[in-house]
C-alpha cells in the first residue's frame, strides 16, 4: 500500500503531466488516502481535468475539488455572450432533445434546468457547457425523465443483468436497492474509481432510473 508521500508524488507527477492543465498553481493536501485540489485554474475545463486525472491515481479513495477558476483574460467575457455560446452549443448538439434544456447565467455562473429522457444526455449538455470560454461555475439541475415507468424490480434486475455483463465489475460486492421514484442506491465495495465510474454508467443505461446515490467504499 503507497504512504501518503507515494500517493503526494504520484498526484503531483500526474498533474504536471495531464496536458489540458497548468498545475502550477495547485495544492494537493491528503487524509486517509481522500484528496483534496486546492489553488487556482484558469478555466473551469481545467478544474474538472485536475479531478479526472487524480481520480484515476491508484489508491486514492476520494476527491474534494476546491479549486478556484480564476479566468485567464483570454476567456473573460459577458453573462450574455456565455449564455448565447450556451445556447448554440446545446442546439447544436445531435444527442440532445431540441428546447428542453433552459439556460442562465449569473457572474460567469451557468445553471441549466430543463428535463431529458437518457442521462447520456445530460452528460452531453454537462460537458458542452464546460468547454465554453468565460464559464466559472456549472450547476447542472436538468432532471431525467421516467420514461415507460418500469417497476423498482425491473429496474434492480436489469442493473444487475448489466453489471454482470461488464468484464471491469465484481458484481457481486454491489447491492442494489431501488425505489418506487426510479432512485438507485449503490452499497457496497468497488477496487477503484474507474469500476465506480462503470458501475455508474450502468445504472444510469438502464430506463426508468431518475437517480442515483453511490455509498461505495473504494478499496
Amino acid at each position: 500500500m503507497k504512504t501518503d508521500a507515494q500517493l503526494y508524488e504520484d498526484i503531483m507527477a500526474k498533474l504536471k503531466f495531464e496536458p489540458s492543465l497548468d498545475a502550477s498553481n495547485i495544492t494537493v493536501a491528503i487524509d486517509g488516502k481522500v484528496v483534496t485540489l486546492g489553488g487556482k485554474v484558469s478555466s473551469l475545463l481545467e478544474k474538472h481535468a485536475a479531478e479526472r486525472a487524480v481520480k484515476n491515481i491508484a489508491g486514492v479513495k476520494g476527491v474534494a475539488n476546491e479549486l478556484e477558476v480564476e479566468l485567464a483574460s483570454r476567456y473573460r467575457v459577458s453573462d450574455a455572450a456565455i449564455a448565447n455560446a450556451a445556447v448554440n452549443a446545446l442546439e447544436w448538439n445531435s444527442a440532445l432533445p431540441q428546447d428542453q434544456i433552459k439556460v442562465s447565467v449569473e457572474d460567469g455562473r451557468v445553471i441549466l434546468t430543463g428535463n431529458v429522457d437518457w442521462w447520456y444526455q445530460r452528460e452531453a449538455a454537462d460537458k458542452a457547457i464546460r468547454r465554453l470560454a468565460g464559464v466559472k461555475s456549472l450547476n447542472n439541475q436538468i432532471l431525467i425523465n421516467r420514461g415507460t415507468s418500469p417497476s423498482a424490480e425491473e429496474i434492480k434486475s436489469q442493473i444487475k443483468r448489466e453489471f454482470h455483463r461488464h468484464a471491469q465489475l465484481d458484481a457481486e460486492q454491489i447491492g442494489v436497492e431501488v425505489n418506487a421514484q426510479g432512485k438507485v442506491t449503490l452499497k457496497g465495495r468497488v477496487r477503484s474509481w474507474a469500476e465506480l465510474m462503470e458501475a455508474r454508467r450502468g445504472v444510469w443505461s438502464v430506463p426508468g432510473v431518475t437517480q442515483v446515490e453511490e455509498q461505495l467504499s473504494i478499496e
